[in-house]
């Protein structure tokens, strides 16, 4: 039996463990991280369907990425559980300061998209904005989304260790694949520098009146996206800033921001302040590698991680991937087995 070891529990980790043990039912498969939720990176995040900080990563790979989670998302979202596993639909409207805002790929993934109106953008109070997007989207929260699939996986006869792992080497000797979604930790785990936080500050409030988001794509912009129990304000990205600290400038910034898009979110109740880490990378990493020492059996290990701020948009997607490298690696596995 190939024995397989997920290392990291955010949304890219789970739902890569749930995708490989519905295309493997007989491996033994077992996630292994320090930090669960309700205290992952995600956790705090909005969780809204949309492209987001992922530097140079091939646009074919986003879009092939993204529109297998947002299959996903769908299916849930008819299935009536959705609601259970915090995910929503609702109307977004991205902008942007800058002449050069082309069309995305996505643009045919998402419901209804459209361009705004020079009257639509001149309500959101900022004279720089010059272009505009409107569509209809996916929220998916992983506050609730992760215990579901942590309960899927387990359910399903997974194994999940509260361990924090300092070297992909030492799961050498108890397993045969490792699988790294170790998030902003691979900068650590595996000595990748190019993993540098983009650091996000956001205000939760209780703003049960707001019912659509705004994604302002500028470098000074804010964004406001509702979730089923609260709304969030945003928010920053600051690259390299491992504080998880909250500023009061930050803080202040926000509310300037999204105050000015929305005025009557003055009198919304503030729930918490909170920052999280974005794994950010010049690109996301998604291969496998093979490593051996003399004398010991070969342990092939699958990354997937530098998904910056876009995790809930393309977890699926790339789970599927990781899935097939898990099939690639089991067959190398068997044909040196029976060079033996």
């Amino acid at each position: 039996m190939v024995k397989i070891c997920v290392v990291g529990a955010g949304i890219i980790g789970l739902s890569s463990a749930i995708s490989i043990q519905k295309k493997f039912p007989n491996a033994e498969i077992q996630i292994v991280a320090d930090i669960f939720s309700p205290d992952t990176t995600g956790d705090g995040a909005a969780g809204i369907w949309g492209p987001y900080l992922l530097g140079s990563t091939p646009e074919n790979d986003i879009y092939k990425w993204s529109k297998a989670t947002h299959k996903l998302l769908e299916n849930f979202w008819k299935s009536g559980e959705g609601g259970k596993m915090g995910i929503s639909m609702i109307p977004c409207w991205r902008v942007s300061s800058s002449d050069d805002y082309p069309e995305p790929k996505w643009k045919d993934i998402v419901y209804g998209f459209r361009h705004l109106t020079v009257e639509e953008l001149r309500t959101l109070r900022k004279p720089s904005l010059k272009k505009g997007y409107g569509f209809t989207t996916f929220v998916c929260e992983p506050v609730k989304l992760l215990p579901y699939f942590r309960s899927q996986f387990e359910q399903a006869g997974g194994r999940v260790v509260k361990q924090r792992v300092t070297n992909l080497e030492s799961l050498r000797r108890d397993f045969d694949i490792v699988v790294n979604c170790s998030g902003v930790g691979a900068h650590h785990l595996v000595s990748d520098l190019s993993v540098q936080p983009k650091r996000g500050q956001v205000i939760r409030v209780k703003a049960p009146g707001m019912f659509w988001a705004v994604l302002d794509d500028d470098d000074d912009g804010n964004y406001i996206i509702p979730n089923q129990d609260s709304t969030v304000l945003g928010g920053t990205h600051q690259e390299g800033d491992w504080n998880r600290n909250v500023y009061p400038e930050d803080t202040a910034f926000i509310k300037e921001g999204c105050f000015r898009i929305v005025p009557s979110l003055k009198n919304a109740t503030v729930l918490r302040e909170w920052v999280g880490l974005r794994p950010g990378r010049p690109s996301i990493r998604l291969e496998m590698e093979t490593l051996r020492l003399p004398g010991e059996k070969p342990l092939i290990i699958i990354h997937s991680y530098g998904h910056g701020g876009s995790g809930v948009t393309l977890f699926w997607g790339c789970a599927q991937d990781v899935t097939e490298l898990v099939r690639d690696a089991i067959v190398k596995l068997v044909s040196e087995k029976s060079r033996l």
